[in-house]
């Protein structure tokens, strides 16, 4: 048996053991591609009011922020969108979310889209079983059989004769005389124009699905492997500031500082202002975001001093975080296309959408080659008469 027969009967049979679970994910793929902008048209809004037209300052809203998380490092950022909350954070998972114009916390209740995406999202990582259950298990196994079948596939796209009319049935749709063309036709462009994309968003999946996986490319970039489960990185660095020998009325506002920042940045997109824990901290860190939160390259990092108001110093993102942690981020965000903003979550999700044809003309495929036989009836030999 050669070569290439040997991984066509590989690829078939993982695809086929495996084909389902692929489908449910790309098809939550597709349901997750805009998640971020559809919940955030759902989310809460703010807006001036007769009682309270003006915002408050960047101070008060610093002090009312301290009451939310006491005792933890806390963030204050502000949204580029006058009608989008200010939101205060602690870690990656502590939010509260802050009226500007009334000064009261915002209850975020669920959002006509919370439970649809929440659902998406369960069996996406793990067919909806929970953490670290058996569904999340098969999810892991599946996206790296599904790394084989994208190769092995790709092997076998390639045409025995490399001519035009060989390649025409395998870059573009074409009208076929049967059913069974046309998923062939099918089943070979769509892998080809798609091979990309889905190629980035199943090893980004391997790598936060399996250490070894992770490792492995970090060990072809040449980058130090991340130590523990890990797969989310991103971290920005921890400026440490002292005490100001001056009373805390005569340093800088808060406001003065934001106002400055603003002016950073004309395109900025959030601006987050990292709360000192002392009222008389010598220099406050904003972080200046001119992306969707996910690209480290359109963020950069800015101390202003308290005392005088100017900038101490500024991180441009090759600073702001490890060789590690940006590789971790970039592979994190890589899976879902945000890294590359808009362009890249449709990216993401039109192969995705191509997945399902590729799931879909397999089958159908394998239905002909290996199930239609066996309800075929064979056609009877011919008895020729004798001569008498």
């Amino acid at each position: 048996m050669s070569f290439r027969r040997i991984l066509f009967w590989s690829h078939l049979s993982v695809g086929l053991v495996t084909g389902l679970i692929i489908f449910v994910l790309a098809l939550t793929g597709v349901a997750l591609t805009y998640e971020a902008q559809i919940k955030g048209f759902f989310g809460p809004t703010v807006a001036p009011t007769v009682e309270h037209a003006e915002m408050l300052t960047t101070d008060e809203l610093v002090a009312l922020a301290a009451t939310a998380f006491p005792g933890q490092e806390t963030t204050l950022s502000y949204s580029s969108d006058s009608s989008d909350p200010v939101k205060i954070q602690a870690g990656r998972r502590n939010l509260k979310l802050l009226d500007p114009y009334e000064g009261t916390f915002i209850e975020a209740g669920q959002t006509p889209v919370d439970g649809f995406f929440s659902l998406m999202e369960g069996l996406h990582r793990n067919l909806a079983m929970g953490f670290d259950s058996v569904g999340g298990d098969i999810v892991k196994v599946s996206n790296v059989a599904f790394l084989f079948i994208i190769v092995s596939g790709m092997v076998l796209w390639l045409p025995k004769r490399f001519k035009w009319p060989f390649f025409r049935q395998r870059i573009l749709l074409s009208k076929m005389p049967t059913t069974r063309a046309r998923d062939f036709n099918w089943h070979h462009v769509f892998s080809f124009w798609v091979f990309i994309p889905l190629l980035a968003v199943v090893i980004s999946g391997a790598t936060l699905s399996y250490p070894w996986a992770r490792n492995a490319v970090f060990a072809v970039a040449g980058v130090e492997a991340p130590q523990g489960r890990g797969g989310h990185g991103g971290q920005q660095a921890t400026v440490v500031t002292e005490d100001s020998s001056l009373p805390a009325d005569q340093l800088v506002s808060y406001q003065a500082i934001y106002e400055t920042a603003r002016s950073v940045e004309s395109d900025w997109q959030t601006i987050t202002l990292t709360l000192p824990s002392s009222a008389k901290a010598k220099d406050v860190t904003v972080l200046i975001d001119t992306g969707n939160g996910r690209q480290v390259s359109g963020q950069q990092m800015v101390s202003f001093s308290r005392e005088t108001g100017d900038v101490v110093k500024t991180l441009g993102p090759d600073e702001m975080v490890s060789p590690t942690n940006a590789l971790q981020r970039y592979l994190r965000f890589l899976h879902t296309g945000e890294i590359y903003g808009v362009v890249g979550q449709t990216l993401a999700g039109i192969a995705s959408l191509a997945c399902l044809f590729l799931v879909w003309t397999g089958f159908a495929l394998a239905w002909r080659r290996l199930i239609s036989p066996l309800f075929t009836p064979k056609a009877k030999p011919t008895v020729k008469p004798t001569a008498s």
